[in-house]
């Protein structure tokens, strides 16, 4: 019995030890049975693990980036785009610490900052996004832009209203404006995009379309700016802004001197109109008389021709400086012209073509080439660099839609389109840069184009055309930027078509 006595308390204390093993377990047992509040890390949507604290997450994370912090100059560092926490209540499942998800998201993604989105739209072409954490620098960038198309002061002018009034001749803008659709918005930002902190940098890509410093060029003996330009596919006016220490394209370049011939490729499109009023002149007209006395083939001078001088009244729509649509609005002769008065042996005839209704003759008919348009008129675009891309002719404006386009000589007609449509600013509705338009040979090896005519064309293939013909009327068929000529001159054939290989060439050279 002693014995027995003796062990009791042991078996009390293993009995006790064993129970409390139990009610441990038990416990345990409950504790997986208990619901959870926790978080779940979808990366791109794809589940990646769980966390106990979304704010010890995001705490973390910002702690960590102390270096984008002085990178950008913020106060706080955020989530990546594209990581989503969704909250949860769950029963299991191992609940992973902050730090092993932030090392995971780390080798993922790209933390982000706050800051703005401004997008750049416009109908028919990509989108542009920039990234800035100040919406003001935008402002001040777009500003810098407009500055390298038109001057300062007379942007000055325009915002206060205190354009000065145009008594004789001058300018006015009428109104600016950006032709796409831009929008700003603040978002969180990945610091792998391209994100602009400064007004220099953003600047010069709103104008380039990037921040690479561009190509170089070394003057060289009997370089001119024009030169320089033309030869680098720049126009003056490009060159002058992508080396603003050129205040016009008349100053002297020094043998040895650097400067840039980066090309311009505008991420805006800044669109200035203006009022402007110009003297020019208004050409005289030859006049032929016949004389019997005088052999066949002969000819005198009888008096000499003087030009007279108009007031044109116009309205020009410029696009990141450049000339686009024009139009005269009144002209108002100054002096009037002295024609010229030809005397000639035997009287030439005007053969074939259909002469414009509302009158008008060729704003130049003397000397050896003709013009192709009524006057007065405006020169919206010339032979050079654009953007790029040379352009190949001149376009002639302000002449109204549907006024005469003459051959400019005597020559054959190549070829003809005629069936385009017309329906305005960069229409391309027969899938022909030029829409409607007649390629005529004329003498000296000289191949001229008449583009963007209305798609009433009033000559053939194969027919022989006079100097001073009308071949057809103004238009804006074809990638027209509105009513215009495009005249284009070619030496040796057309740019296309039989026979091919011609090399463009400024048309006023033949004037």
């Amino acid at each position: 019995m002693g014995k027995i006595k003796s062990l009791v308390p042991v078996f009390i204390s293993v009995i006790l030890a064993v129970s409390i093993i139990f009610l441990m377990g038990m416990q345990k047992s409950d504790d997986n049975k208990n619901p959870r509040e926790i978080y779940k890390v979808y990366i791109d949507g794809e589940l990646v693990g769980a966390i106990k604290s979304k704010k010890a997450l995001e705490e973390y994370i910002d702690k960590e980036q102390e270096q984008l912090k002085e990178e950008y100059d913020v106060d706080n560092v955020y989530i990546p785009n594209g990581i989503d926490i969704q909250k949860d209540i769950s029963y299991d499942g191992e609940i992973l610490d902050e730090r092993e998800i932030y090392k995971l998201i780390k080798s993922k993604k790209s933390f982000t900052i706050k800051g703005y989105i401004i997008n750049i739209a416009k109908e028919g072409e990509k989108e542009v996004n920039i990234y800035t954490l100040d919406k003001d620098l935008f402002d001040k960038a777009v500003q810098n832009v407009l500055n390298a198309f038109v001057s300062e002061e007379e942007v000055s002018n325009y915002k206060n209203d205190t354009q000065p009034e145009i008594k004789t001749t001058g300018s006015t803008i009428e109104n600016i404006y950006l032709s796409q659709d831009v929008t700003i918005k603040q978002a969180f930002i990945s610091t792998d995009e391209l994100i602009f902190t400064n007004e220099t940098d953003l600047t010069k890509y709103l104008l380039f379309g990037t921040l690479d410093a561009g190509e170089e060029y070394e003057v060289k003996l009997g370089d001119t700016i024009e030169t320089v330009a033309f030869n680098n596919k720049l126009s003056t006016k490009e060159f002058l802004i992508v080396n603003p220490e050129f205040t016009s394209a008349n100053n002297i370049l020094s043998v040895g001197q650097k400067v840039s011939v980066a090309l311009i490729k505008p991420q805006l499109e800044v669109v200035v109109e203006k009022n402007v009023v110009e003297d020019v002149d208004k050409p005289y007209e030859t006049i032929e008389k016949e004389d019997a006395n005088l052999d066949k083939g002969t000819e005198q001078v009888e008096v000499e021709g003087v030009n007279g001088t108009q007031r044109v009244y116009e309205k020009i729509q410029y696009l990141n400086g450049q000339p686009q649509n024009a139009y005269v609005t009144n002209a108002v002769t100054l002096k009037e012209p002295v024609n010229k008065v030809v005397v000639k042996g035997t009287k030439e005839t005007y053969s074939g073509g259909s002469y414009y209704s509302g009158g008008g003759t060729p704003a130049v008919t003397s000397g050896r080439w003709g013009w192709p348009t009524i006057s007065p008129y405006i020169i919206t675009s010339y032979f050079e660099w654009r953007w790029g891309r040379l352009h190949e002719g001149i376009d002639i404006s302000g002449c109204g839609f549907g006024s005469p386009i003459y051959a400019i000589e005597d020559g054959t007609v190549l070829s003809t389109v005629s069936y385009c449509a017309n329906y305005g600013s960069y229409n391309d509705s027969c899938g022909d840069y030029y829409g409607n338009h007649v390629w005529i040979a004329h003498p000296d090896n000289v191949y001229v184009v008449y583009a963007h005519l209305v798609n009433s064309v009033l000559v053939s293939p194969g027919q022989t055309v006079t100097k001073g013909q009308i071949i057809g009327y103004m238009g804006d068929s074809g990638s027209s930027t509105g009513t215009h000529l495009h005249l284009g001159t070619f030496y040796g054939g057309t740019k296309y078509g039989n026979p091919s290989g011609g090399t463009p060439f400024d048309p006023y050279a033949l004037y």
